[in-house]
């Protein structure tokens, strides 16, 4: 297994996350318009979790920079830039007794967000088949891939 899978596979896994925790949030502030949540358990969902998403931002941007994946880095790092920001300016939690105020900038906020993370996941997940493609076009890759082939194979005849 090469470093560039280990690193574009760790990559895959962080904007999945993340992706996925902004997709919640969205749908959290849609049932809060929808009057289907109310607004101290919106902010018990939204704000439980805004340390780990930018600490997963700040370490996945660190990987990919430290790795040598320069323009996905850097993108990510603009991304942690446009977090911080929300950190400094105290955007990055939402308030129970002011989100009605709040919701439509919120939802604005997580929808570029959204958009953002998609498009770093589509360019992860082509560079993460990709390396696993590269990987397999190596003699030891053609090795292992035959091993692996021949194993599954192996156990399929006992059914």
């Amino acid at each position: 297994m090469s470093l560039e899978f280990v690193v574009w596979l760790f990559a895959f896994l962080m904007q999945a996350a993340m992706l996925g925790r902004t997709m919640h949030a969205l749908i959290s502030l849609s049932e809060l318009e929808n009057d289907i949540i109310n607004p101290y358990d919106l902010t018990l969902r939204l704000n439980r979790f805004v340390v780990l998403e930018y600490a997963c931002q700040a370490l996945l941007t660190a990987s990919l920079l430290l790795t040598g994946k320069w323009l996905i880095g850097l993108l990510q790092l603009a991304m942690l830039a446009f977090l911080l920001h929300n950190w400094s300016t105290r955007r990055h939690v939402v308030d129970a007794t002011d989100v009605f105020r709040q919701l439509p900038v919120q939802k604005k906020r997580r929808l570029i967000m959204f958009g953002s993370f998609l498009l770093f996941f589509v360019i992860i997940t082509y560079r993460l088949i990709e390396s696993v493609i590269h990987g397999l076009l190596t003699d030891e890759g053609r090795a292992n891939a035959k091993r692996l082939f021949q194993d599954a194979a192996a156990t399929l005849h006992g059914y």
